[in-house]
């Protein structure tokens, strides 16, 4: 229906049409830029991008393995105490690989190489997780706060005729630690582990699959 058609006095159908008139001149204020829906979404996407950025995780692959750093905890900085000498300090991890058998060190072809006559590891949170099972990454206590409430930490030496749950056998993957079939475990606790990669070398760390992001370093390549 049109306004024509409608039967008005003659002064109120003035007075609308003359609103109606006034209402389409007014020049309509600007939404701003940030309340546009296409603003809206560029926002959303930028916002969803810096998150992503924040728990994206950098990888990097190691050559040479045959050098494996097991730390004691999520810290690559701060250095341990050394038990009995007061002052003294050593690195917050230990060093372990696998010595090739029968290797001839007085015969070594390359003298200056540190890891001659050491294997490659190619399953480096078996091999820390060894580390962990025997005691070596709590000999005084020093990762005692990474143990849950209610384990029962074996004592340091050997098993003895002690019985070692079957699961303690394995590590998080579910291979065995030591070959053969018998339970050669020592019980000791294993904290979850994760490959991160600190000076080009496997380092393995205590802690989820994001601890390498969350110490500014990459994880390692697989």
């Amino acid at each position: 229906m049109n306004l024509s058609e409608v039967t008005y006095p003659k002064d109120t159908k003035n007075r609308v049409q003359n609103l109606l008139v006034q209402e389409a001149r007014r020049t309509p204020k600007p939404t701003p830029q940030w309340r546009k829906p296409a603003m809206l979404t560029f926002a959303g996407l930028a916002l969803a991008g810096t998150t992503a950025a924040g728990v994206y995780v950098s990888l990097a692959p190691v050559e040479d393995k045959r050098d494996i750093r097991c730390y004691y905890h999520a810290d690559i900085t701060t250095r341990m105490p050394v038990i009995g000498s007061p002052g003294e300090t050593r690195p917050p991890y230990i060093t372990t690989g696998t010595f090739i058998a029968g290797f001839d060190t007085e015969n070594n072809p390359n003298p200056d190489d540190r890891n001659a006559g050491m294997k490659q590891i190619n399953d480096p949170i078996n091999q820390c997780s060894k580390a962990w099972d025997i005691g070596t990454m709590n000999q005084s206590g020093e990762t005692d706060d990474l143990i849950p409430d209610g384990f029962v930490s074996p004592p340091q030496g050997p098993r003895g005729d002690r019985i070692v749950p079957e699961d303690a056998n394995m590590d998080q993957n579910g291979n065995p630690l030591y070959p053969g079939p018998d339970n050669l475990a020592l019980g000791h606790y294993v904290p979850f582990l994760t490959p991160c990669v600190v000076d080009n070398t496997v380092a393995v760390i205590p802690g989820p699959a994001e601890v390498c992001a969350r110490l500014g370093i990459p994880a390692l390549e697989k």
